[in-house]
């Protein structure tokens, strides 16, 4: 047996078939953004805004660990200054986000729970029972916002002008005995999806750089290097970025932009039956609320719902497992009853 690794990125099919329609939509856009050839946030001209490696052992907390390295550094560059050395609670956060060792977190949860605010490790350290100290109320920092960011260009020019980004990844196998160099996947079993933050990229060589959670004995000391394209980054995983306080202004592309690719705040969800068992209309039960009877391809209401609600779908009279998304997608397609009825679930 090789060397393993845990990861803990919770992301379901139909987010990925999402996820890749998106970057494709957006890579049919005319957006015109500018980048220099490389960027590394470790080393600026005023130094290094990234924090040390840290190790989430035996825990299934890449989430939380790829949060707190996006704060970490937003809050150094938001603030101009990399003397800070924050060094926030993963603890803290993982839990608050919907953490779980043994089965993970989601982007959006934690990114929610950031919101909220985290305290320092101090307080609530890792290796405890993390139970924060008692005044932690006074000790939290939070992220003022977060977004998505659905382009490859739209990340480097992010990244090169206001900060990291926090996105996900396809392990392999091969990857927990990477010790070096730049990285495309070459053999193994897939072993699950990972969190991990970009701090930098080089398009001569056509590589992200990354912050991973592994601890210093992995990889390049902790970093890697990886190919561009690989293992899902950019397609199958948005990049996410965060900002505390007042921070750099986000890049602006030029050109047209489509207004359904702009995911909402909130707003209201519409499902459409689009495949159906037999003939008949059918009940779906959206948070214990009866939609239908709905028709094959008539548009009905499911409510509105808010940015980050849990918005659970049934399905009356049919054996399937229930399905749970977070609001802030834009259109997806949910399939229920052994892919026998499909609904098309827009957000608008």
């Amino acid at each position: 047996m090789g060397k393993t690794y845990p990861t803990g990125l919770q992301i379901s099919p139909a987010e990925i078939q999402h996820n890749m329609s998106m970057f494709a939509s957006n890579a049919k856009l005319l957006m015109a953004v500018s980048y220099p050839t490389s960027f590394d946030w470790r080393k600026t001209d005023k130094g290094d805004y990234t924090t040390p490696i840290r190790d989430q052992g035996k825990c299934g907390s890449c989430v939380a660990f790829a949060t707190i390295g996006l704060m970490e550094s937003v809050s150094e560059i938001a603030k101009k200054d990399t003397s800070l050395q924050l060094d926030l609670s993963e603890a803290y956060l993982f839990p608050r986000g919907g953490g779980n060792c043994a089965s993970g977190a989601q982007f959006v949860r934690m990114l929610m729970a950031a919101e909220s605010g985290v305290c320092d490790e101090l307080c609530c350290p890792y290796t405890g029972d993390w139970k924060p100290c008692q005044d932690y109320k006074n000790r939290l920092t939070a992220i003022s916002s977060y977004s998505t960011l659905y382009s490859a260009d739209m990340a480097k020019a992010h990244i090169a002008t206001v900060g990291p980004l926090m996105t996900g990844m396809a392990v392999y196998t091969d990857f927990f005995d990477y010790d070096g160099g730049i990285y495309s996947q070459e053999y193994g079993d897939f072993a699950g999806n990972h969190a991990v933050l970009i701090v930098g990229y080089d398009e001569n060589e056509d590589y992200w750089i990354c912050k991973n959670s592994w601890g210093t004995s992995w990889g390049e000391s902790g970093w890697f290097r990886i190919k561009q394209g690989q293992c899902g980054m950019g397609s199958s995983f948005p990049f996410y970025s965060a900002l505390i306080g007042s921070g750099p202004v986000p890049p602006t592309p030029s050109g047209p932009t489509a207004p359904d690719l702009t995911v909402p705040v909130d707003g209201t969800f519409y499902v459409t039956m689009t495949k159906k068992l037999a003939t008949g209309d059918a009940i779906l039960v959206v948070n214990n609320k009866e939609i239908g009877p709905l028709t094959l391809n008539k548009v009905a209401t499911a409510g509105a719902f808010k940015k980050g609600d849990t918005i659970q779908f049934d399905l009356v009279g049919v054996a399937h497992k229930n399905s749970c998304f977070p609001s802030g997608w834009r259109i997806w397609t949910l399939r229920m009853g052994d892919g026998k009825y499909e609904f098309r679930v827009q957000e608008k």
